[in-house]
């Protein structure tokens, strides 16, 4: 399977929050416990970083979720983040609709094959 490079808003992000941060790949990685091929992979966007790494960085760097996900707000919150619970409750809204969605392809893949093996 071929990967597509895709340079997403959150890719962008990422790489600007670490250069704002004057951090380097290297320190970037350790601090996530990631390699600086894996940071710089994020940055290229060939892959994508996770709502567990984007935590590590609010809880080590006060990054704000609603600057990385919707690019709005200050880079760096001071204190608790005052939409976390909006933006939460849109990335479980999300996740929840892209799980609806898989087990519907599911579904018509496993009907697909019934059917398949039924005309014999």
């Amino acid at each position: 399977m071929i990967m597509e490079n895709l340079i997403t808003d959150e890719a962008k992000r990422f790489k600007a929050f670490r250069l704002a941060e004057n951090l380097t790949q290297e320190e970037l990685g350790e601090a996530l416990g990631k390699t600086k091929s894996w940071i710089n992979k994020v940055e290229n966007g060939s892959r994508r970083i996770t709502l567990t790494e984007v935590s590590i960085l609010r809880k080590k760097f006060d990054m704000s979720y609603e600057w990385f996900y919707e690019g709005k707000g200050k880079r760096v919150e001071s204190g608790k983040d005052e939409n976390l619970l909006t933006v939460t409750t849109a990335l479980k809204n999300e996740v929840d609709l892209l799980k609806q969605k898989v087990e519907k392809q599911d579904q018509i893949i496993k009907k697909l094959v019934r059917d398949f093996y039924a005309k014999d």
